[in-house]
């Protein structure tokens, strides 16, 4: 155990030295401040706008909630990696005890760990500052999820998380290529913002599902939105798909960061 809270202490300070790892860390919060704060305002300024025009403008906002705190941690997660790959510390972590494999699952574990705090921190904190600022068709969204919607969607939207940062960090050799490939992989976070289109509110959404982070997200917001579609899964069966998909995912984005990998 000590040798675990040496790691994570080390693991810790190299976050606090680098600003934009800092940053990215901090992200939930800034999210936060963002869905409890100012997108009321945008709400209140929108009184005059048109009933499906405003529903429109709440799923973005909402798809933003649910979606970019755990983009920014995979971020995070990514450039820790190549930061290790520029620095070919993993070279000396391959013949220690713990060995490449064991110290790639220790980050792993406690990114995951951050990812789903940060996506609880955001919701329940929605919840209980602004919850009743996200109306729409009389219905207080937030009402309609309790803490088993958040946690759930949180633990599988963390595997998410993983899946993004371990292919980030096999797809780039250095700390340079990885921000352009995390630049270019953003639209990743606002793909499932499609769901919004009336072409993919039936059968069609599940084209979109070969983005996993589509999963999560589309369970949460058929547990928020007062509207049922014939084409929809329940809450629990767009969660089980997307776990064993996500998790599909992360065992190969696992084997092949450490192929990738120069020891």
């Amino acid at each position: 155990m000590g040798k675990y809270l040496a790691l994570f202490r080390y693991e810790m300070r190299t976050i606090w030295r680098d600003p934009l790892n800092l940053y990215m860390c901090a992200f939930p919060l800034i999210m936060l401040g963002l869905s409890a704060y100012v997108f009321p305002l945008l709400f209140a300024s929108m009184d005059a706008l048109e009933g499906a025009v405003f529903r429109a403008v709440l799923l973005v906002l909402l798809i933003a909630i649910l979606a970019f705190g755990s983009f920014f941690l995979a971020a995070m997660a990514a450039f820790l990696l190549l930061e290790q790959k520029d620095e070919h510390t993993l070279h000396t972590i391959a013949v220690t005890p713990l060995g490449a494999g064991g110290y790639l699952q220790f980050k792993m574990a406690y990114v995951y760990l951050m990812s789903v705090l940060g996506s609880v921190l955001i919701l329940a904190g929605t919840k209980l500052i602004a919850g009743g600022q996200y109306v729409t068709m009389g219905v207080r969204l937030f009402d309609r999820i309790g803490w088993v919607h958040i946690i759930a969607f949180a633990a599988v939207n963390g595997l998410f998380t993983l899946v993004l940062a371990l292919f980030q960090g096999a797809a780039a050799r250095n700390k340079v290529e990885g921000f352009a490939l995390i630049k270019g992989t953003g639209i990743l976070a606002l793909l499932p913002a499609l769901m919004i289109l009336e072409t993919f509110q039936g059968n069609l959404q599940y084209v979109l599902g070969i983005f996993p982070n589509f999963w999560p997200i589309r369970s949460m917001l058929v547990q928020l939105m007062p509207l049922e579609l014939g084409a929809n899964l329940s809450f629990a069966a767009y969660l089980i798909v997307g776990g064993l998909y996500n998790g599909l995912l992360l065992a190969a984005a696992y084997r092949l960061f450490l192929k990738k990998a120069q020891y």
